[in-house]
């Protein structure tokens, strides 16, 4: 059996996965497609599959897991007599009315695939449908994994004891970070680097202004690859050329690209295409500004419309 590689899923491998799951496809088969093991494919599946809403609230009223035994009349003001179940009056519908009223959830769910993506009912079954979403499920992974980093590794009572040795031995005999690790790195448990951290975060009583060398040194800049005054390679790249070019090859189909930022700090970016000569823009969300994520753009562009014949 293939126990994989050990590393964590990519957005190519979940694309795999969807699918996959869309064709029908075994756990197993799946995971000889993207080289791992059946029960991660499982694990994936399970822990990012999340329910498809309805359009609109009032689209449909989902089937009750008492509907074929419901005897109830009578629950509005009217008392007709008529049942419930099948009263075509505005307002009385079961899951307004009725107490007892309970969702049916399909039994295919609770087995593989455990999701609704290759289910031939899924354009019309009215039970809460589960899905699987490559994109939805990396998004996730990510801001899991960017949360999973954020803050800090120790415990209140650690902090603490980290305190208790590192302000006396700062502010009163003014020793230097190198110093005290010379002595008591055993007690301190974390590496030089993380303590600078933890000092410049503020976690303890002690500041960077109590580290004498720490204020006199300049913050570091990495050098640049490439002189600002070095314009060679922007030869022939110009924007005049790109117009030149346009006058002589007018019918050449453009596809302008561009990154629209938000507020100042934020992660989340607008990626758009604009095609020119067909006035039509097409726009993605992406969740950071990086080349992952526009990578993955790309990716499921390529998934949807298929690769170009050559």
């Amino acid at each position: 059996m293939n126990k994989g590689n050990q590393k964590h899923l990519t957005f190519e491998q979940r694309v795999d996965i969807e699918k996959g799951l869309a064709e029908n496809k075994s756990f197993a088969e799946i995971a000889r497609i993207i080289g791992k093991d059946p029960s991660t494919v499982s694990k994936e599946v399970r822990l990012h599959a999340h329910t498809k809403e309805r359009p609109d609230a009032a689209y449909t009223n989902p089937p009750c897991i008492h509907r074929k035994t419901c005897k109830i009349v009578c629950l509005c003001d009217e008392q007709c007599g008529t049942l419930c179940k099948i009263c075509k009056k505005t307002g009385t519908r079961c899951i307004d009315i009725c107490p007892g009223y309970e969702t049916a959830e399909c039994e295919k769910l609770k087995k593989t695939p455990y999701v609704c993506n290759g289910c031939g009912k899924k354009s019309h079954c009215l039970m809460p449908r589960m899905f699987y979403s490559s994109k939805y499920a990396h998004d996730e992974y990510r801001s899991v994994l960017a949360d999973s980093r954020v803050g800090i590794n120790q415990t209140p009572e650690s902090i603490q004891a980290m305190n208790d040795l590192l302000v006396p031995l700062i502010k009163e005999k003014h020793q230097s970070i190198g110093h005290i690790y010379a002595t008591h790195a055993e007690e301190l448990g974390c590496s030089r680097r993380t303590l600078y951290s933890y000092i410049n975060a503020c976690v303890f009583d002690v500041r960077n202004g109590d580290l004498r060398r720490s204020v006199r040194y300049k913050k570091r800049k990495k050098p640049t690859k490439t002189s600002s005054k070095d314009r060679a390679y922007r030869i022939g790249h110009n924007y005049e050329d790109f117009e030149k070019y346009m006058k002589e090859h007018s019918d050449t189909n453009v596809v302008e690209i561009d990154c629209v930022e938000g507020k100042k700090g934020e992660s989340r970016a607008l990626l758009t295409f604009t095609f020119r000569n067909y006035n039509l823009m097409l726009i993605f969300l992406l969740e950071h500004q990086d080349q992952e994520c526009v990578l993955e753009v790309f990716i499921w562009l390529e998934t949807v419309l298929g690769k170009p014949e050559k």
